[in-house]
């Protein structure tokens, strides 16, 4: 990471950070990773260290996990501090000198947080140079990143990712915008399984779809068609089809899963959910083979 002045990258680009998680399991390790990967196309992303390569940006920390919290309050050179800040989480809040988002996890509040104390940590590290007092980028970071060469902060946001939101309902489509439009994904929306079949498979070869959220009573053709109709096109069959509905009977999830969908989300959806979800099928989300 550069010495880094808090100035906005280019529209193609993002900030990225080192995020250090502590006193989590390694299940939540991978359910928190495969969401910060989402961020990949925001101002500002955060990725998993590294191993013996990448120095400390940002620490995230369970305040659930008592040796976690214990750690943090003793404010060694080792944790966080003024050039690396932290955002504290857990079920019970708690007093520390960092920002506190309550479990369970609301990831458009986190994130805000996340970035309010990056854009701290900038300032002051932009300070701390613009003061000449031979701040190298790793002074009061754990003893073994303090060698390491600084790397450029800004990279190129990957591509795009599309997704396709079919449902009749205004209110749903909304709610799947305002919830998917932080990430940069390239969506579409349609009314009817009509409208799904025409911009999933008619015009697959112009535009292919990562995942597609599919409603599955709609006028006309009804979700569990549509979606077994694109699982066995060729062209389409790789998309990953989400079943949106307000029935979660076991025969509905039975036929959900016989047409061939990839996952089942219950409405109302839950924000926590729909992330969840997408950090499964997204590529963007899935493991690059950091820690």
């Amino acid at each position: 990471m550069t010495q880094a002045t808090p100035m906005a990258p280019a529209a193609n680009s993002s900030r990225r950070f080192v995020l250090e998680m502590r006193g989590f399991s390694d299940a939540e390790k991978n359910m928190l990773a495969s969401t910060f990967r989402l961020t990949g196309r925001r101002e500002m992303s955060y990725v998993e260290p590294i191993e013996g390569e990448s120095r400390t940006d940002i620490y995230l920390i369970n305040a659930d996990n008592p040796d976690a919290l214990n750690e943090l309050q003793k404010a060694d050179v080792g944790g966080p501090n003024a050039l690396s800040p932290a955002v504290v989480i857990g079920r019970i809040p708690v007093e520390t000198a960092w920002p506190f988002v309550s479990k369970p996890i609301h990831w458009m509040r986190l994130f805000e947080n996340l970035d309010a104390e990056m854009q701290r940590a900038l300032r002051e590290r932009s300070l701390r140079n613009s003061n000449n007092d031979g701040w190298d980028g790793a002074t009061l970071r754990r003893s073994s990143d303090q060698k390491l060469v600084v790397q450029q902060e800004v990279v190129e946001a990957p591509a795009r990712e599309t997704v396709l939101v079919v449902d009749d309902s205004a209110t749903v489509r909304a709610f799947m915008r305002i919830k998917l439009s932080p990430f940069q994904f390239d969506v579409d929306f349609a009314e009817t399984g009509e409208q799904a079949v025409e911009k999933a498979i008619a015009k697959a070869a112009d535009k292919p779809y990562n995942c597609i959220f599919l409603d599955i009573m709609m006028p006309g053709i009804d979700g569990y068609e549509v979606c077994k109709k694109i699982k066995s096109n060729p062209n389409t069959k790789q998309s990953a089809v989400v079943m949106l509905t307000s029935k979660s009977s076991i025969i509905d999830k039975l036929r959900a899963n016989w047409s061939g969908c990839d996952a089942f989300l219950s409405k109302p959806v839950g924000e926590d959910d729909l992330l969840a979800t997408i950090a499964k099928f997204l590529p963007s989300a899935r493991d690059s083979g950091k820690i």
